[in-house]
């Protein structure tokens, strides 16, 4: 079957209706549709041939749309980069993906080698405007027609390589589970590099003909409010800690007034406790959904009743050995599935198997073909010969303790190499920093070998992007205070769990 994916996303939208809304900035589906018809004239009078591969390294905007679809309409591989990506990050993904083109604002952070491959924004809007408009180029479905980079919790970001048949199905959890339609305005917090806002709000939005919000500046809870207010979504997607600090910052009680009606969670499991206080804050139930980079869409879906995660429409999941033992990996059946990584044949084995995605991440099984997320296979630790649950600990701690905002748990190693528990903590405004006897009393109520044994303070807790906690983070940075303890005075570090040292280290 041949198609081409940016021309399936935007053949449904009425001319007139509003498709993009960017600050002041408004375009009509009539002109996108013009703008990445051109867009993509302009990309093949450059020298881009069916299969090459174009990065777009900007903030997110109406040129960004125009220039990604532009790519994909012109039978090139679209990549959206992260602007701000550490230098080192930015270096070894321009040194494996081979661009052809690199549209940026300009090329002073991109390697000598790799500079002449770089088209100024500037010069390139020109261009696109002069093109003449072109008909979509067609592919065969299973043909690349974007990548999109895992984010990197664990290792070098690895290219994930989607075939152009994910348009057929991308709209099928937002039109089906989340009533979205050409009425509704969709806006994602998080940037467009991600797959989370690329498949859920992007694609979704345009493939149901509705409008998509935009913003460039980089996601704050003040900006989104601000967006929020400015644009008033009725659709919102984000991530754990960005609802925090909504309601930590007192935005969010104004949300239901601006017209908000759904709001979904993904990155990293959505506290109960912070579910039930979104609700009493702003009447609105925050469905909670669980998907990667590997299946562009959100696959396990808890609409907000705590009940557990069911597959999204479309979507089959069993267990990845059906006599192991929980928790345990799944095997998940998407018809959105990726084609694999980019040069990757060891993560592709592991992880793409029998046209499955199988994640690291573990789960239970619950009632009524349910599932309830456990985390990944590095926050289930041994301590003491028993099995530790990081994530439930820290979500525990964060409930019982009035004067915790937020908390992560790693598992390290004592002078003697014995394993336990490190507990990194954000205190709420106004709580004393060295005043821990609320947070000691709650874990002198947990069981010996959960008990965390260095409490350790930060000003925020080090995440992706998208909100995804870097534990590895934090697993170094408690090297390194370990090191600093185990050099200070006998009389300044205490070693036992029951007084464990609080440490106030500024992330």
């Amino acid at each position: 079957m041949t198609m081409n994916a940016a021309a399936v996303l935007l053949e449904s939208g009425q001319p007139e209706r509003i498709a993009l809304a960017c600050g002041a900035e408004r375009v009509t589906y009539g002109a996108l549709r013009d703008a990445v018809a051109r867009a993509a004239a302009a990309w093949l009078e450059r020298g881009v041939s069916h299969g090459d591969r174009v990065a777009i390294k900007l903030a997110d905007g109406c040129a960004w749309v125009g220039a990604y679809l532009g790519a994909m309409w012109a039978g090139a591989v679209a990549v959206a980069v992260n602007p701000r990506l550490p230098a080192d990050d930015w270096r070894y993904i321009v040194g494996e993906g081979g661009f052809r083109f690199i549209l940026a604002d300009a090329g002073d952070d991109t390697a000598p080698d790799f500079r002449h491959r770089v088209v100024a924004l500037g010069e390139w809007l020109g261009a696109a405007r002069d093109a003449v408009p072109m008909p979509p180029q067609p592919m065969h479905e299973e043909s690349p027609a974007f990548w999109t980079h895992s984010s990197g919790t664990s290792g070098k970001p690895k290219a994930v390589v989607h075939a152009h048949r994910f348009a057929l199905h991308v709209e099928r959890v937002g039109a089906e589970l989340f009533g979205v339609t050409g009425d509704d305005r969709l806006f994602a917090s998080s940037k467009l590099f991600f797959a989370y806002p690329l498949g859920n709000s992007l694609f979704t939005g345009l493939k149901l003909g509705a409008t998509v919000v935009l913003d460039p500046q980089w996601p704050s809870a003040g900006s989104v409010a601000a967006t929020m207010a400015e644009q008033r979504p009725s659709v919102l997607f984000s991530v754990p800690s960005l609802y925090r600090n909504l309601l930590k910052d007192g935005f969010a009680a104004k949300f239901a007034r601006q017209g908000l009606r759904r709001c979904v969670s993904a990155g990293e499991a959505l506290p109960p406790s912070l579910r039930d206080a979104w609700r009493k804050e702003t009447g609105i139930t925050i469905v909670d959904g669980y998907g990667a980079s590997e299946t562009l869409s959100l696959a396990l879906v808890d609409m907000g009743t705590g009940a557990g995660l069911l597959p999204a429409p479309g979507v089959a999941v069993q267990a990845l050995d059906p006599h192991g033992a929980p928790p345990m990996r799944v095997r998940i059946h998407t018809p959105g599935l990726a084609l694999g990584y980019w040069n990757r044949p060891d993560a592709d084995a592991e992880n793409f198997r029998d046209g499955a995605f199988c994640p690291a991440d573990l789960f239970e099984r619950g009632s009524g073909g349910s599932w309830r997320f456990s985390g990944r296979e590095d926050s289930l630790v041994k301590i003491a010969g028993r099995w530790v649950n990081l994530i439930e600990l820290e979500q525990r701690l964060a409930a019982s303790c009035p004067n915790i905002a937020e908390a992560a748990a790693v598992s390290a190693t004592d002078a003697d190499g014995v394993a336990a528990v490190a507990l990194f903590y954000v205190p709420k405004g106004g709580a004393p920093i060295h005043s821990d006897a609320g947070l000691r009393s709650c874990v002198d109520a947990l069981p010996p070998h959960q008990r965390p044994r260095w409490l350790r303070a930060l000003d925020a807790l080090p995440r992706t992007a998208t909100g995804k906690l870097l534990r590895r983070k934090l697993q170094d940075l408690h090297r390194r205070l370990a090191a600093h303890d185990e050099d200070a005075p006998p009389a300044t570090v205490e070693r036992d769990a029951a007084s464990a040292t609080v440490e106030r280290q500024v992330h």
